[in-house]
């Protein structure tokens, strides 16, 4: 009896093994089907020199474009040298539209620019106005600031 159970289990999973195994086999993996070909450069320029300046650009089969200039201002001025790059990119996003961005990247770091880049609305002038009145007021102190009394026992609470 033992013989015959141990024979049905075996048999169980083998049958089971090649059901798993033939359902695997028979269904692979998608494959991707449509495989884009690689955009080509039409156009790249690239200078660079031994002051730290340089320059590159290029423009890509799709429309993309970049370029960018930079150099070092303050040149030898160990505290004060900053690498100062100035440029632009431009593309087309899927729906069609043309986005372009112009940057600064100094010393007040990286200020992008572009028609999609969202900006906050501007200060109104009645703002303005209070601050620079408020700017102009002298400053009144008229009571000394109190501040708290160190302890009379001879050492901090700390």
């Amino acid at each position: 009896m033992k013989m015959f159970i141990a024979s049905i289990l075996g048999l169980l999973v083998i049958a089971s093994v090649t059901v798993i195994g033939s359902a695997e086999h028979h269904h692979p993996a998608p494959a991707y089907e449509h495989q884009s070909p690689p955009i080509p450069i039409v156009h790249s320029e690239s200078y660079s020199s031994h002051d730290g300046s340089y320059k590159f650009a290029y423009e890509s089969g799709n429309g993309i474009a970049a370029q960018e200039e930079g150099f070092v201002k303050n040149a030898g001025n160990k505290d004060h040298e900053v690498q100062v790059a100035h440029g632009s990119y431009s593309y087309t996003d899927p729906h069609g539209v043309p986005v372009s961005i112009s940057y600064v990247a100094d010393e007040n770091g990286f200020q992008a620019k572009g028609s999609h880049i969202p900006t906050p609305p501007p200060v109104p002038q009645e703002l303005i106005d209070a601050y620079a009145k408020a700017a102009s007021q002298p400053q009144h102190h008229d009571a000394e600031p109190e501040y708290a009394q160190p302890p009379q026992h001879g050492y901090s609470a700390y």
